[in-house]
């Protein structure tokens, strides 16, 4: 019985030094990515919120503030055409939350309650589709819009980052309607509602959550973009602002221009992640049931 007992403590002493060592290398990992994510951005901002030459004066370099400093900001906005290019960009983008969202809520309706021929060759494209890059559909791209005179145009643009977000979108959006039970729906009908009253009153405000989630997805796609934008767009005054980041930088700018540039394109997805967390949860939840 004793000798039983001994080899049972042997045993849990190293199990519990393997535990140990695992937890110890987990928070490791997960230190040096947080320090692989925050200590860029703290350059960033340190530069950015800086006088120019201030991070790297005398010689040395200053990695604690001395002051805080709006003049890069407003060197920026004064002396380039980054309010241009941010303008560009919140028009795309909202075409593209409008236009994709739109696109996602009515197919991910209909591949929920109706049935029709080819629905599961449909659905099985839909996740195929979204295996194919922009990389590889940019000349596709350029060709198609060059044909119907579209090249040039933020519309364009609009309906390429539509046609490359639709899949997951509508993949989104079909996970969630599926969620919704059509009961509620039969119930409407009975009480005289007709199916677009149905849906209108019943079926989008229980799917909101689903549906904040896909535009998320979307503004990223829009406000993000960099890849097609450059393809589509050959005007200055059309850039939208990644692409005329990379322009400002192309004609010699300084490291703080650079660094503003960059926070200024940082500024709204902080702040989506910020205040729609639950949301952005929510599509990877979607994501690993579906």
């Amino acid at each position: 019985m004793i000798a039983a007992v001994a080899d049972a403590v042997t045993d849990a002493v190293p199990q519990r030094t393997l535990g140990r060592v695992q937890r110890t290398l987990t928070y490791l990992v997960i230190l040096l990515m947080c320090l692989l994510t925050a200590v860029p951005l703290y350059v960033m901002l340190l530069v950015a919120f800086q006088p120019t030459g201030a991070v790297f004066s005398g010689g040395d370099l200053h990695i604690i503030p001395q002051t805080i400093s709006f003049e890069n900001f407003t060197e920026l906005l004064t002396e380039t055409d980054a309010l241009t290019y941010t303008y560009n960009s919140i028009v795309v983008t909202v075409g593209v939350m409008v236009l994709a969202t739109t696109i996602a809520c009515i197919s991910g309706y209909i591949l929920t309650r109706f049935e029709f021929r080819g629905k599961a060759a449909f659905s099985r494209s839909i996740l195929l589709s979204y295996m194919f890059s922009g990389i590889v559909l940019a000349v596709p791209f350029y060709i198609l819009f060059q044909t119907l005179g579209l090249l040039n145009s933020h519309f364009a643009l609009v309906l390429g980052l539509t046609a490359l977000l639709s899949p997951l979108n509508i993949w989104l959006m079909w996970q969630y309607f599926e969620t919704v039970p059509i009961s509620l729906e039969e119930r409407a009908w009975i009480e005289g509602a007709s199916r677009w009253r149905a849906v209108r009153d019943v079926v989008l405000p229980i799917a909101r959550p689903g549906i904040v989630t896909a535009a998320i997805f979307s503004f990223s796609a829009g406000w993000n973009n960099f890849l097609l934008a450059q393809i589509v767009l050959s005007d200055s005054e059309m850039y939208t602002l990644p692409v005329g980041a990379a322009l400002l930088l192309g004609r010699d700018a300084g490291w703080e221009t650079a660094m503003s540039v960059s926070v200024l394109i940082c500024i709204p997805p902080f702040l989506i992640a910020l205040f729609f967390q639950r949301y952005l949860m929510l599509g990877i939840n979607i994501g690993e049931s579906g």
